[in-house]
């Protein structure tokens, strides 16, 4: 690979991620090994006989699914350093393999040199002292906040001492614990190579087991490569159009990534380096537009129900140590949306009759604060704009009640309440009426009530199907599309800011949105141009990972933030799940796992194959479109029969 000083990856499991730079550098706060908020180990640097494996050595980088590969030249030796992460492990493994390309016997001298750094995602200096226990070939060193264990395969010598150290990555002040550095001595002839193995673990010190984990290296990264594959076995996307491929595939991926091990169970989190907290709008919007892996949709749905207020608001975020805020005012009707994608999607009607309370205590809570108009106000920074005191009468809150109360009209009258479902589809059709017709501003719609700010947010309406007028679309991408991306506010105003995070940025779950909608009314270029846009963003910093926003005009994903400039999040769930609609939209593909009906309504001509899941079943379509003509066919693993209803929308 080429240009790698700039370019860095993550490796994910469910229970910890790692981040580093594709040259081998940790460069920023947000580089080294953590266990979702909680960072553990700052760096590690390698020394073979008296030369750090380094930027200046490093000969080229290799990056597979389940890991990657440093490899490096240095003046006598062929160096391979693989580093993995397993999936339900909080461990990082790392084999190195050193040839000898010399021509005689060499003494050789591998030389670690550790950083401990166990600290919270939003902590930079701190008081907290470390102990560290050192044995023939492991140590634990273990604050009050955690423990990192370091483990070799081959027994060494501790030597030195331990110390702290201060050092500003980025130019943010970080504490650091140093250990005794671990030296192994040994001779290799020529042309031998030898294998190392070693590992890193979070908060996890029982060594009999690690040293388990470390001689089943091989199996772990065979299970690993069996859950990539088996994504791509239950959901895939082929067509002629090749970065579509690889962006389907990046998105699905990203998606698994972003589930995670919260409390022994599997939920979605908002993303990485530094969201890795379960958010309720995030994790809602993802199950709305993408319902993904039946458990973690249901385990998430799960806890923000318990965790529902007695008002009945949904929690805006939950942390990993149980703290819930609450400080959002779309994450509460976002939920019965969500709930209702993952039942289409699932079949799983259990579920639905299990937060049948926490349904009710929604409907009440839109019944109790709806002003006459049927809408509900938003506190500061209560939207997901969060950066900006916006207030008031938001468009995108009212779009997500209209939604949620003909969601809850259906499922009322599956609880055999008629009263209940009537008074909440006359609730949602007035709202609609009074959305459209009190935000409307000339061919556009304002941002909120009495307010003359010209924002993205009134594409949700052609998100979720409030409005199918053409000109609405035509306007936004007169007045807000620009040639890299998309800005959150009109792009000829005095208000716009390229650069800032929520006046102007790019958001990449937005430009997805747009190109969904764009594919709905036929603007096919349109549509592939916005999705193009983010597969370049994917390739651009942290490789194969959807970002969460970048600079308007310049396409920088270093922004301004209300704390200063800092680089965007590197992977965003609810932007994969964006993507995913999109290309599902383009198809013009719905499922309805009770009814056994697929959709398809393809927007372009060509020759498509679909895998997706549909309740447990996993079925393969072919789909073909030419000549205003959709042809259909699928393999249902489970020898199931589906209704197949295919509608060329020209």
């Amino acid at each position: 690979m080429n240009n790698i000083a700039d370019k860095s990856y993550f490796l994910i499991g469910s229970k910890c991620f790692f981040h580093r730079y594709c040259d081998s550098g940790f460069r920023t706060k947000w580089t080294g090994l953590w266990r979702l908020a909680r960072k553990f180990l700052e760096y590690y640097a390698i020394k073979i006989n008296e030369k750090w494996l380094s930027p200046s050595n490093i000969r080229t980088f290799v990056e597979e699914k389940e890991m990657v590969r440093h490899i490096y030249s240095l003046k006598n030796f062929d160096v391979e350093e693989t580093v993995f992460v397993p999936e339900n492990e909080p461990i990082l493994m790392v084999v190195l393999k050193i040839k000898n390309i010399s021509d005689e016997r060499k003494e050789l001298k591998i030389e670690f040199e550790i950083a401990a750094n166990i600290k919270d995602w939003n902590e930079d200096w701190y008081e907290r002292d470390y102990q560290a226990t050192y044995r023939k070939n492991h140590f634990i060193a273990s604050s009050e906040k955690g423990k990192l264990t370091f483990l070799s395969s081959v027994n060494g010598n501790f030597i030195g001492y331990h110390y702290y150290k201060t050092h500003y990555p980025e130019g943010k002040l970080q504490k650091c614990f140093v250990t005794k550095n671990f030296l192994i001595e040994d001779k290799i002839d020529v042309n031998e190579e030898k294998r190392i193995s070693f590992l890193f673990a979070c908060d996890k010190d029982e060594i009999f087991e690690l040293e388990a984990l470390l001689k089943n290296y091989d199996y772990l990264v065979d299970e690993k490569r069996r859950s990539y594959e088996k994504i791509f076995e239950e959901d895939n996307f082929v067509s002629s159009v090749s970065f579509l491929n690889d962006l389907f595939r990046i998105a699905i991926t990203n998606l698994k990534k972003s589930i995670a091990d919260f409390n022994s169970q599997k939920v979605f989190i908002a993303g990485y380096p530094w969201f890795t907290q379960v958010w309720g709008r995030d994790s809602l919007l993802t199950i709305t537009l993408y319902p993904y892996d039946e458990e973690a949709c249901r385990n998430t749905l799960k806890l923000l129900a318990k965790n529902q207020s007695e008002e009945g608001r949904i929690p805006n975020f939950i942390l990993v140590d149980g703290k819930v805020d609450y400080n959002s005012s779309d994450a509460t009707p976002l939920f019965p949306i969500a709930l209702d994608s993952y039942i289409k999607k699932f079949g799983n009607i259990s579920l639905l009759l299990d937060l049948r309370e926490n349904l009710y205590k929604i409907f009440d809570f839109y019944k109790k604060n709806k002003n006459e108009d049927g809408f509900v106000y938003s506190e500061k920074n209560s939207t997901w704009m969060d950066s900006l005191e916006r207030e008031g009468y938001c468009i995108e809150v009212q779009v997500f009640w209209q939604k949620a109360l003909e969601v809850l009209s259906n499922f009322f009258e599956i609880f055999d309440d008629e009263e209940s479902a009537k008074e909440a589809m006359r609730l949602a059709r007035r709202l609609k009426t009074n959305i459209i017709k009190k935000f409307a501003k000339g061919k556009y719609f304002v941002d909120a009530i009495r307010s003359n700010i010209e924002t993205i947010n009134p594409l949700f309406l052609s998100v979720f199907g409030l409005t199918e007028r053409q000109d609405v679309i035509k306007y936004i991408e007169e007045n807000f599309e620009t040639e890299v991306g998309l800005s959150t506010v009109n792009k000829n105003s005095p208000n716009y800011k390229p650069s800032s995070y929520h006046s102007g940025c790019t958001w990449t779950h937005l430009l997805a949105l747009l190109a969904s909608t764009q594919f709905k009314k036929m603007r096919i270029d349109k549509a592939l141009d916005n999705l193009r846009k983010i597969y370049v963003k994917s390739q651009e910093h942290a490789l194969n990972s959807i970002p969460e926003v970048w600079d308007s005009e310049n396409g920088s994903l270093y922004v301004d933030k209300p704390f200063g400039r800092e680089i965007s999040s590197f992977i965003q769930t609810w932007s994969s799940a964006s993507v995913l609609k999109a290309i599902d939209d383009m198809l013009g593909i719905e499922t309805d796992t009770l009814k056994s009906v697929i959709k398809v309504s393809p927007k372009m001509e060509g020759e498509f194959k679909r895998v997706l899941k549909i309740g447990e079943d996993v079925v393969e379509m072919q789909i073909t479109f030419k000549e205003a003509k959709v042809d259909v066919s699928y393999k249902s693993k489970l020898n199931k029969s589906y209704k197949i209803v295919a509608l060329p929308e020209i």
